[in-house]
């Protein structure tokens, strides 16, 4: 124990001394500039390198070019609402039957966002119309265009899915 006590105490003498005896920079003074024949980092370049290919490629060019596809169409403009919501977009999360006036049945339509609007039979969303409120489900009216320029519908239907 005396041996490590007499240990430490030398050391931190030594560490005073040390200390001591380099001299504080004065204040205002600026740091010793770069020498010049300090070795380079290990994977430096030198400034006079030039890379001459004399036949040979690039390494760090890929050989085979990226194909060039279609040029990406321009997005539409989206109305707000209800009529701005894709159908793929949009989820039902609940329906309001009623069996009196059945002019009244709801569905209830969440959007990206978490906004949620209240539709009935006949109204429009995006890329199509809700054709027909269920117990369970919603029938929407697709329209699309083909390659020849028809215009074609389909039935998408949705069931109804609980929020998270």
């Amino acid at each position: 124990m005396l041996r490590r006590l007499t240990i430490v105490f030398l050391l931190a003498v030594l560490v005073e001394q040390a200390m001591a005896q380099a001299p504080a920079p004065p204040k205002g003074a600026q740091p010793p500039a770069k020498q010049e024949d300090e070795a380079p980092p290990p994977m430096a370049v030198p400034p006079s390198y030039k890379f001459e290919t004399r036949g040979r490629r690039d390494p760090f060019v890929n050989p085979v070019p990226k194909p060039v596809g279609p040029l990406a169409a321009v997005p539409a403009v989206r109305p707000p609402g209800l009529k701005g919501v894709l159908v793929s977009e949009a989820a039902i999360t609940a329906i309001v039957i009623s069996r009196e006036a059945p002019e009244l049945t709801r569905a209830a339509i969440t959007s990206p966002g978490n906004k949620t609007y209240f539709a009935h039979k006949g109204d429009a969303l995006f890329d199509g119309r809700i054709k027909e409120i269920q117990r369970d489900a919603v029938v929407f009216e697709l329209a699309s265009k083909n390659q020849d320029g028809k215009i074609t519908t389909r039935e998408v239907v949705r069931k109804i899915r609980s929020t998270p």
